[in-house]
C-alpha cells in the first residue's frame, strides 16, 4: 500500500460503545437508575387518582397518603440527581479516552499522512470533534434509552385505562417519523459544514500565530486579521443555519404534540360524559400523556443532538479509519542488535508514484562508516535518509540493515538503534534538561555531560533557571546555533549504531563549529553516519561522499577521489577553496560547468 487509505469503517453507535468500556460499571449504575426513576415516574399520577376522587367523594385523605405523595416526590429528585451526575461523569469519560486514543493515533500516523494534512484541523479534531462523545452519550444515548423505556411504560399504563385513546396518542408518531427522516439529514449535513468552518477558522488562527514574526516582517496585520474574520462570519453563518434548522424541527415536533394533546382532550371529555371515564380517571389519562409526550419530545431532540454529534464522530473517525501505509508486517520480526551495514538496493521512491524523487538508488555503507550527502534542495537527501528510517517504503527496491529488509522488521525494534538530528531543530515547552532527555530516564549527569560535548552549557548556565529554564514555544527565545546546540545535545544523549544528521552545524559560526565537531567525532566513531552537508568543510570529514543531483546519485567516493576525479564535486570545492560563498545553485553551475 503507497498511501494511506480508508480503511473498512464500523457502525458509529459500536464504536461509541466502545469507548464506554472503561466506564462500563458507571454506565450500568446509569442505566440502573434510569430504569428505577423510570418506576417511579410511573407511579407518580396513582395517587393523583385517588386523592382527587377521595376529594370529589367527599371521602377523608389518609395522612399516610400525603407523606407517601412527598416521599415519592423526593426520592424521584434524588433519582434524578445521581442519574445526571452519572451520565456526565460517563460521558465525560468517554470523550476523554476518544481524545486520547484519537491523539496516540495521529501520534503514530505516517509522514504522508500528516505531509497532507493542516495541523489546526488535525488539533480541532483532537480537542473539540473527540467531545461529540460526550454529546452522543449525554444529549443522546443515554437520554434515548431513558424516553424509549419511559415511552413503552406510559402507553402500557394509559391502555390500561383506555385503549382507544391511548392508540389515538400515538398518531403523532409518523408525522414525528417525517420530520425526524428529513431534517435529521440535514442537521447532520449542515452540522458537519459549520465544524469544517470551525476547524478551517482555527487551523487559520494557528497559521498566523505560528507565522507572527513574517505577519508582523511584511506588515500584514490588517490581513491577517481580515482573513481571520472572513472564516469567523463564515463560521457564524453556519452555526447560525444549523441552529435555526434545529429549532424549526424543534417547533414542528412541539406543534405535532401540542395537537395531538388538543385531540385527546376532546375525546377524553366525551369520554367522561358518556361515562367510560371518570374525572380522576381523565385527569391521570392526561398526566400519563404529558410524561408520555415528554419522552417523544426529548427522543426528537436527542435525535437532532445525535445527528449534530455524527458530524464531529464522522471527522474523527475518518481519521481512524485512514490504514497507515507504514505499519508491521504480518510476521514481522523484531531487528536484533545491529552492526550497521546500511544498503538500498535499485530503490526508486516518489511521494506521488508518477513523480520519483530518487531513481534507481544503489549504494552501501559499511558498519562504522560516515557517508556525507551532498546535492542542491530538492536532490533527494532528506528523503533517501528517510528511508532508513522507514518513514516511507520505496516503490522499487528495497532497503536493509544488515541484510534484514526493512519491511520484514517491526517499527519498534527500527528505530531505537537510529539516532536522528534534524537541521531544523525541534524544541518544545519544557525544561532544558526534559528538552535534552526528550522523555528517557536518565540522571541529569548524563544530560549534563551531553550539553557539554555540545558546547551548549555555557549559554544554558546563562539563562534564567539554568537547566530548569523552560523554554519558549520551539525554543523561540534562543538563537538558532543555541537551538541547534540542544538538539545536538539529545542526539549525543542517545546511543545508537546508527546516526542520521540534517547539517549537524550550520547555524553555527566556524569557530564553535570546529568546537561541536570535535564533540561530533565522538558520538560517531565506530557507528554507521548518514550526515546531509550543506557545507563543503562537514562533507570533507566524511569517509565518502555521494554527491545526488535529480534522485541519483551522479558521483560517490573519499573527499580526495572526488577532487582528483574533476568532476561535480571537484568543481563545488574549487570554488569553495577559492572563497566563494556557495549557494544552493553551485551544484548546478559545477555540473554545466
Amino acid at each position: 500500500m503507497n498511501a494511506d487509505q480508508p480503511a473498512a469503517a464500523m457502525p458509529t453507535l459500536p464504536r461509541v460503545l466502545g469507548y464506554l468500556r472503561p466506564h462500563a460499571w458507571r454506565f450500568a449504575g446509569g442505566l440502573a437508575l434510569t430504569v428505577l426513576g423510570i418506576g417511579l415516574d410511573l407511579l407518580k399520577p396513582i395517587p393523583l387518582a385517588v386523592v382527587l376522587d377521595v376529594v370529589l367523594g367527599d371521602k377523608p385523605l389518609v395522612p399516610l397518603l400525603a407523606r407517601g405523595l412527598a416521599g415519592l416526590s423526593d426520592v424521584t429528585l434524588l433519582g434524578l440527581a445521581a442519574t445526571a451526575i452519572v451520565v456526565i461523569t460517563v460521558a465525560i469519560g468517554a470523550a476523554t479516552v476518544g481524545s486520547n486514543y484519537l491523539t496516540i493515533d495521529v501520534g503514530q500516523r505516517t509522514l504522508k499522512f500528516h505531509l497532507k494534512q493542516q495541523t489546526g484541523d488535525l488539533l480541532f479534531r483532537v480537542m473539540a470533534d473527540t467531545f461529540s462523545i460526550q454529546g452522543m452519550v449525554m444529549n443522546g444515548l443515554l437520554p434515548l434509552a431513558r424516553s424509549s423505556l419511559m415511552l413503552v411504560g406510559m402507553f402500557v399504563v394509559m391502555f390500561r385505562y383506555d385503549p382507544h385513546l391511548a392508540l389515538v396518542a400515538l398518531l403523532v408518531c409518523p408525522p414525528l417519523y417525517l420530520a425526524i427522516s428529513r431534517l435529521g439529514s440535514r442537521i447532520h449535513g449542515q452540522a458537519t459544514a459549520s465544524k469544517q468552518a470551525e476547524s478551517e477558522l482555527y487551523s487559520k488562527a494557528a497559521t498566523a500565530i505560528g507565522a507572527v514574526k513574517l505577519v508582523q516582517a511584511y506588515g500584514r496585520e490588517e490581513r491577517s486579521a481580515a482573513d481571520f474574520r472572513r472564516g469567523s462570519e463564515k463560521s457564524l453563518a453556519l452555526s447560525l443555519r444549523l441552529y435555526s434548522t434545529e429549532t424549526l424541527f424543534m417547533l414542528i415536533v412541539d406543534s405535532v404534540l401540542a395537537v395531538g394533546t388538543a385531540v385527546l382532550v376532546f375525546l377524553g371529555a366525551k369520554h367522561v360524559i358518556s361515562g367510560q371515564l371518570t374525572i380522576g380517571e381523565l385527569t391521570v389519562f392526561l398526566a400519563y400523556l404529558r410524561e408520555m409526550y415528554a419522552p417523544i419530545q426529548t427522543m426528537s431532540q436527542n435525535f437532532a443532538e445525535l445527528s449534530s454529534a455524527r458530524a464531529g464522530l464522522d471527522r474523527v473517525f475518518s481519521v481512524l479509519d485512514v490504514q497507515a501505509d507504514i505499519q508491521d508486517a504480518p510476521g514481522a520480526i523484531p531487528l536484533p542488535p545491529v552492526r550497521g551495514e546500511v544498503r538500498l538496493e535499485h530503490v526508486t521512491f516518489g511521494y506521488d508514484e508518477d513523480r520519483p524523487v530518487l531513481r534507481a538508488i544503489n549504494l552501501e555503507i559499511r558498519p562504522g562508516e560516515r557517508l556525507a550527502l551532498v546535492g542542491r534542495t530538492g536532490a533527494g537527501k532528506s528523503t533517501l535518509a528517510s528511508l532508513v528510517l522507514r518513514f516511507f517504503d520505496p516503490q522499487v527496491g528495497r532497503v536493509t540493515i544488515d541484510g534484514y529488509d526493512l519491511r520484514q522488521v517491526t517499527l519498534a525494534s527500527l528505530r531505537p538503534q537510529i539516532t536522528l538530528m534534524l537541521q531544523d531543530p525541534i524544541l518544545f515547552h519544557t525544561t532544558v534538561t526534559e528538552n535534552i532527555a526528550f522523555g528517557a530516564d536518565l540522571p541529569f549527569e548524563k544530560v549534563q555531560e551531553a550539553a557539554r560535548r555540545a558546547e551548549a552549557e555555557p549559554f544554558i548556565l546563562a539563562l534564567p533557571q539554568g537547566y530548569d529554564t523552560v523554554l519558549g514555544e520551539d525554543g523561540a527565545d534562543l538563537s538558532g546555533g543555541q537551538r541547534q546546540r540542544l538538539a545536538l545535545a539529545r542526539a549525543l544523549l542517545r546511543e545508537a549504531p546508527i546516526v542520521i544528521l540534517d547539517e549537524p552545524t550550520s547555524s553555527l559560526d566556524l569557530g564553535t563549529e570546529a568546537l561541536v565537531w570535535q564533540n561530533v567525532e565522538a558520538l560517531l566513531r565506530g557507528k554507521t553516519s548518514i550526515v546531509i552537508a550543506h557545507r563543503l568543510s562537514t562533507a570533507r570529514q566524511a569517509h565518502r561522499i555521494a554527491v545526488m543531483e535529480d534522485g541519483r546519485i551522479v558521483e560517490i567516493g573519499s573527499h580526495q577521489d572526488l577532487v582528483r576525479g574533476g568532476g561535480v564535486y571537484a568543481r563545488l570545492w574549487a570554488r569553495h577553496s577559492a572563497g566563494a560563498d556557495l549557494t544552493e545553485s553551485d551544484l548546478i553551475f559545477a555540473k554545466e560547468g
